[in-house]
């Protein structure tokens, strides 16, 4: 697999997809990353999920990120900032508007695959002309079991059912959400125990070496037979009273604080680092200073 589009959403499970992929594959292939404009969700969410964009999305990029940018020859974590990460491994990167774009997509005829990681946009009919048509690999990395879960939040769903496993999906895609053939699956643990958030990073530190993986196996031509999607059910995000019943049955979106240490040690190191107390209270001052309510 020479030439591999990477569609990376700007929010912590995709960024920890992406740097394991790439870490496993840099020798085996070329990749390209594209960072996505994210497009209004349509209408207004609950505080509740505002809440959770700011700890899986602006805390990230607007003070993490920074941090271990200014202190990158301290900091230990497994994980770097894209800038600094990708600069070192030698991978460009593009910000992208319109992902839809005709003249876009023509950019791309000269890859071998294209990868969704929460892309934030849909991908239209023009890239299933462009790419699966043309016995070129065109995948979505959903983290949810499909068909069951397809859609947004859907560990937080599936904590609400009361499963106590969860799965990544790899899928073919078609111009439809989460839709297309199943390719393969990574079982893991739901915890109960931790917020859904929690779930999601832990979640997001398995799926970069499965996806890479299966990408081996493609390139190898191992033969793998996709799966048609059966019943299905599309999740959008929890209203008012879906949050209140959550919230009784003591499911949380984000934990403060185990969030705020995971986040420690995934990019700085544990919390006896020099730079623990630093980290912590700059990521307390930033979820208080932003917090949308």
């Amino acid at each position: 697999m020479k030439n591999v589009a990477l569609f990376v959403g700007n929010d912590i499970f995709s960024w920890l997809v992406c740097q394991d992929l790439i870490a496993a594959l840099r020798d085996e292939c070329t990749f390209t990353v594209y960072f996505p404009l994210a497009k209004s969700a349509g209408r207004t969410q609950e505080p509740a999920v505002r809440r959770l964009g700011l700890y899986e999305r602006e805390v990230l990029n607007d003070f993490v990120f920074p941090f271990v940018g200014r202190n990158a020859a301290a900091c230990e974590g497994a994980y770097q900032p894209p800038a600094l990460f990708l600069a070192a491994a030698g991978v460009k990167a593009h910000r992208v508007l319109d992902i839809n774009d005709a003249a876009f997509i023509s950019s791309l005829g000269h890859m071998d695959g294209v990868i969704s990681l929460r892309c934030y946009q849909k991908f239209s009919a023009d890239y299933v002309r462009a790419f699966s048509r043309h016995g070129k690999l065109l995948w979505n990395l959903h983290p949810g079991d499909l068909p069951r879960y397809r859609g947004v939040m859907t560990l937080f769903r599936a904590m609400m059912n009361g499963d106590r496993d969860c799965a990544v999906t790899l899928h073919e895609m078609d111009e439809y959400w989460d839709a297309g053939p199943v390719i393969a699956r990574l079982p893991a643990e739901l915890r109960h125990d931790l917020s859904f958030l929690e779930n999601m990073m832990l979640l997001g530190v398995q799926s970069g070496t499965f996806l890479a993986r299966q990408l081996m196996r493609a390139e190898h031509s191992e033969a793998i037979t996709a799966e048609k999607q059966g019943d299905s059910r599309y999740w959008g995000f929890p209203d008012a009273q879906t949050l209140a019943q959550a919230e009784q049955a003591g499911i949380e979106l984000v934990d403060h604080d185990a969030v705020r240490e995971q986040y420690l040690g995934l990019f700085v190191g544990d919390r006896f680092h020099p730079l623990a107390g630093q980290f912590c209270a700059g990521f307390d001052d930033f979820v208080r200073a932003h917090g949308h309510d």
